[in-house]
């Protein structure tokens, strides 16, 4: 059984979060200036856990008013010897949660959580519309790759 925990990243955990990052989606740059940059731009950091190794991760933030209830799910890797067992579910299902209590505290409600992801990554769009996610408008263009938008209403 997958034990899923939410955690304060430290420093501690900079390399068990590395080797995740690394197997699923961050193959260059200075990881630990990256990480601590989106810390201190209130990145939410999820990591699930199995027998006290890190098997995944997920990233989400806030954006605009809060009144406006708005996040989005910058990102989400899980180990491949993790990958197939029902994981990625766990994670998003956690990240909304952990939203919602956010926004609880601040006397806020969460209204829709989206995502941006690549236009030629089909497995990843075939995943999150499999956890209830949604496309939202047309193809665009960000830093010149083609993305779509997929939404998930809270």
């Amino acid at each position: 059984m997958i034990k899923f925990s939410v955690a304060n990243i430290d420093k501690k955990l900079i390399n068990d979060v590395k080797a995740v990052l690394r197997s699923g989606w961050l193959t260059h740059g200075k990881f630990t200036e990256k990480f601590e940059s989106e810390i201190k731009k209130g990145y939410h950091y999820l990591i699930s856990e199995k027998k006290g190794q890190i098997t995944g991760l997920v990233t989400w933030l806030t954006h605009g008013l809060m009144k406006h209830g708005l996040f989005e799910l910058d990102r989400i890797c899980i180990l491949k010897e993790s990958r197939g067992m029902g994981l990625g579910k766990v994670l998003v299902e956690s990240l909304i949660e952990d939203a919602r209590l956010f926004y609880q505290k601040k006397n806020e409600k969460i209204r829709k959580l989206y995502l941006l992801t690549h236009e030629e990554n089909i497995k990843a769009q075939l995943f999150y519309e499999k956890v209830g996610f949604k496309k939202s408008g047309d193809l665009f263009e960000e830093a010149g790759i083609m993305h779509y938008k997929m939404e998930y209403k809270a």
